[in-house]
């Protein structure tokens, strides 16, 4: 769950974003609360289920741990010894 910091925080930063507008704290507040609790339901899968990307097209870029191909690999020259 979103902590009311956290909410407040967002809250914050959505009331910057629209220019300090006054009157519209309460919906600064709510939209923060939902944005945060969508996250948290994207990255909290249900505990019954196992949600795992079916291809790394779908997983976050940052944990895709791929070796360059071997056209691109550097190689190692070598001189024989005489």
């Amino acid at each position: 769950m979103a902590t009311e910091e956290k909410i407040k925080e967002l809250a914050y930063f959505i009331w910057i974003q629209e220019g300090c507008t006054h009157g519209k704290h309460q919906e600064h507040y709510f939209r923060a609360k939902q944005i945060l609790e969508e996250e948290e339901a994207i990255w909290k899968p249900d505990q019954n289920t196992v949600q795992t990307p079916s291809t790394p097209a779908q997983m976050p870029e940052g944990n895709l741990k791929s070796k360059p191909s071997k056209s691109t690999r550097s190689t190692r020259h070598t001189k024989k010894a005489k």
